[in-house]
């Protein structure tokens, strides 16, 4: 994940071998979210995990949370980390998450950063 704001950039990584894409995203979440000290900015997420993308953005997450988060797990097999998430998300009022497939060019752009950034390491 990389952290972008003004002209200052930092790279965040956690490993990921094992993972789904799914818990891949959420823990890049958790932890780039985790890591902003002002939650006053603006925040903009660019993900190609659409589902994570369409449940932050639909908030369908208010409804397990009311529900006591009685979700089978088949239909929810990350819960736990979704219920560490949430409470990050709205500590951030203006937080905005779009979807992007793998080639559109937002994400590209952001790929060939991370790498270049990554073999850096």
């Amino acid at each position: 994940m990389i952290l972008r704001y003004a002209d200052h950039q930092k790279a965040l990584n956690n490993g990921g071998y094992g993972h789904t894409e799914t818990q891949l995203t959420l823990r890049a979440l958790i932890t780039a979210l985790s890591t902003l000290k002002r939650h006053d900015l603006p925040v903009h997420v660019h993900t190609t995990t659409e589902p994570v993308a369409a449940i932050i953005s639909e908030q369908r997450y208010l409804s397990w949370r009311q529900n006591n988060w009685q979700v089978p797990e088949t239909d929810l097999p990350d819960l736990s980390q979704w219920q560490e998430l949430i409470p990050i998300i709205e500590e951030f009022p203006d937080l905005t998450i779009t979807y992007h497939t793998t080639d559109d060019p937002t994400m590209t752009t952001a790929t060939t950063t991370l790498t270049a950034v990554m073999t850096k390491l």
